[in-house]
């Protein structure tokens, strides 16, 4: 179940690594993927899945899932093959892109 995050002053960033590109998880759920459905959308990385991951708040955390994507999600280089909880400084990969939250 999904629920309301943290206020705004507490919530992450996603850093892209290559563009330096910010993305502030302030909603309960972001999509991540090359399809224009997506709140992340990375239409250039084409080792990106149209649907990849999914970042959402629950149990007082973030957390991160990856849907079925080709390629699969890390964190940490570590595949994700379950939801895993986020932490700052986690390195996140999807496709090529990586993120650093902060």
């Amino acid at each position: 179940m999904t629920q309301t995050p943290p206020n705004a002053n507490r919530l992450p960033v996603l850093v892209n690594l290559s563009t330096l590109e910010r993305f502030l998880l302030d909603g309960p759920s972001v999509t991540v993927g090359r399809g224009p459905s997506n709140m992340l959308i990375l239409d250039s990385d084409e080792f990106v899945s149209n649907q990849h991951a999914r970042i959402y708040w629950a149990e007082g955390g973030w957390w991160i899932e990856d849907l079925n994507s080709s390629n699969g999600t890390s964190v940490d280089d570590q595949i994700v093959s379950a939801p895993r909880k986020l932490a700052p400084g986690n390195v996140i990969k999807v496709g090529r892109t990586k993120f650093r939250i902060e």
